[in-house]
């Protein structure tokens, strides 16, 4: 990548580690332990086998305040990020996080010290209410008129589509629920999988 490229960089699984501590909370709030490895689906209700209330009250759990704070960095992201930003691309991070987590989202990136150009709200899964915080959350048609020359997913879904709309190629970072996605004619030219940040960078250097 040259410089000036403005790259998309998702963040729940790719920066930081989601899935991990919403595993850890699954477990202390509702006795499931579920290894990383076994988090086949997307769909966390269907991984750890949540009833729809369980989920919610997951859901309500995982973006408290303390809680989002408390992520952990994905080993490789913010060196390889930091490099990038230190050679001129526009970091954007983009995030399905709920708008009024702008905050607190930033927060983190901040005690991370990620270099974020723009930190970008889109509703990817339809479950947004609209502006909140002062932060308006884009739909994916929307985030498809913007420019990207790059970008970094893991959610199968989104990958797919980023990858027939934007463009640009589009590195899956290798994670169990993405392991045996089959993506789509349009989108397979333009998918590259990665097996971790080390081979993103590699790959992008």
């Amino acid at each position: 990548m040259t410089e000036g490229v403005r790259v998309y960089v998702d963040l729940d699984d790719v920066i930081c580690e989601t899935a991990l501590r919403l595993a850890e909370l699954a477990e202390t709030q509702f006795g499931r332990r579920i290894p990383f490895e076994e988090i086949r689906e997307f769909d966390l209700a269907s991984s750890f086998g949540l009833s729809a209330r369980e989920h919610a009250a997951l859901m309500e759990a995982a973006h408290a305040p303390e809680v989002l704070l408390s992520f952990r960095e994905v080993p490789g992201a913010v060196e390889t990020i930091r490099r990038w930003a230190a050679k001129g691309r526009r970091i954007c991070v983009v995030t399905g996080r709920p708008p009024d987590t702008a905050d607190i989202s930033r927060a983190w990136l901040e005690r991370h010290g990620v270099p974020v150009a723009e930190l970008i709200f889109v509703d990817k899964y339809g479950r947004h209410d609209g502006a909140a915080a002062g932060c308006r959350s884009l739909t994916l048609e929307q985030l498809a008129g913007q420019r990207f020359d790059a970008a970094v997913e893991d959610e199968p879904r989104t990958a797919d589509f980023l990858a027939r709309r934007l463009g640009a190629p589009v590195a899956v970072l290798r994670r169990p629920w993405n392991a045996c996605a089959r993506f789509s004619a349009g989108a397979r030219e333009a998918i590259v999988r990665c097996r971790d940040w080390a081979d993103i960078a590699a790959r992008w250097p």
